[in-house]
């Protein structure tokens, strides 16, 4: 039973940190797209639609590194002490890094050269 509940309180609290992360990322991955475009994300989505796929692609970046995060940080630091629990490889992580940072960087790209 200790173990059911050790496991069920790290799912809820690895939801709340990618809850709350995910907000404060994409919040600031907003903030730099309309300062760059000087245009709201709104108004850019309704001239170029296209630009929504660019904006998924940003969200799984985002996604991405917080998984990184929790995964090398929060999930050692939690209450689900198992033998299964241990970071990520650092060939794995550099590996998701660019992959996300690439994920993340595209849509300026895009705006920078097609707008």
């Amino acid at each position: 039973m200790r173990l059911f509940s050790t496991g069920l309180l790290e799912m809820v609290r690895a939801l709340f940190i990618f809850v709350v992360l995910y907000f404060v990322f994409g919040a600031i991955s907003n903030y730099f797209l309309e300062t760059f475009t000087n245009r709201p994300i709104g108004q850019l989505t309704e001239e170029y639609p296209y630009l929504m796929y660019f904006l998924a692609l940003q969200a799984i970046g985002i996604a991405i590194l917080i998984f990184i995060l929790y995964r090398n940080k929060f999930q050692i630091t939690g209450w689900f002490k198992g033998k299964q629990v241990k970071p990520l490889s650092k060939t794995t992580t550099r590996i998701l890094v660019v992959i996300s940072v690439a994920f993340i960087l595209a849509i300026y790209i895009v705006v920078g050269f097609g707008l």
